[in-house]
């Protein structure tokens, strides 16, 4: 089986890192925010070219990636499992309207610019103890020198990803039937759970193993990458019925 990461709107390959060293298996890293995709088919291609047709597919997939990766389960034959970490079950249309979302994203991205990389990685882990260097690397990895403006921005193309965020809203993929794919869900528990969040967690597929950890937040598959290596492999296995991939 081969297994492909697609993580959630800003990260990259050093993201994963930590929880790839953790996990058994290889994992190739699939970055669909380098890449202007218009349309549901846009994703459908995009994920083929990268993607070996000749072998069943396993996708771990963080937060939007989740989305995406749950509408290419259902679209994409060899994919046989799909793993959603926070992520896939969300309908946007009830948190905030796309007009919204797009106004808050392109502020977000104009906001992200730091005369140092130093000062983008002070911003971002604020008051974390003890960073490791695979969280530093991820952070300075998602930042590029503006020559022009002389400062450091984010490494997005704001057009691309204004694209798929509308993309997001036509895939519809919270709705997407897995009846050919085994599927898990993981992510965060809060004490105190939006009502929207509550709502669609209560509303998930049934088909859909779902898993909470407590204490955590929305990227805590890079705050316990073995934890959760362990619930998917466990997961897998159950799912198999064997031992071996």
């Amino acid at each position: 089986m081969k297994f492909y990461f697609i993580g959630g709107l800003g990260s990259n390959d050093n993201h994963i890192s930590e929880f790839a060293h953790c996990f058994p298996y290889p994992i190739t890293y699939l970055d669909p925010y380098k890449v202007k995709l218009e349309s549901s088919q846009d994703l459908v291609d995009w994920f083929e070219a990268h993607a070996d047709s000749n072998e069943k597919t396993c996708i771990i997939a963080h937060s939007l990636g989740g989305d995406l990766a749950r509408y290419l389960a259902t679209n994409v034959p060899q994919i046989t499992h799909l793993i959603l970490l926070d992520g896939g079950y969300l309908d946007m249309e009830q948190i905030l309207s796309l007009e919204q979302e797009i106004e808050e994203t392109l502020s977000y991205l104009k906001q992200q610019v730091f005369p140092s990389l130093e000062e983008a990685v002070a911003s971002e882990l604020g008051d974390t103890d003890n960073p490791s260097e695979a969280a530093i690397k991820a952070i300075q990895s998602s930042y590029r020198w503006n020559p022009e403006l002389h400062h450091y921005e984010l490494d997005l193309d704001p057009q691309a990803v204004l694209s798929l965020l509308r993309v997001r809203r036509e895939l519809r993929s919270y709705q997407a039937a897995l009846t050919d794919t085994k599927a898990l869900f993981i992510g965060p528990k809060y004490e105190d759970e939006p009502e929207w969040r509550a709502r669609a967690l209560e509303n998930l597929d049934p088909s859909i193993k779902k898993v909470l950890l407590k204490d955590l937040g929305h990227d805590f598959y890079t705050a316990v990458p073995e934890l959760v290596s362990k619930e998917i492999i466990t997961w897998i296995q159950i799912c198999s019925k064997i031992t071996h991939i």
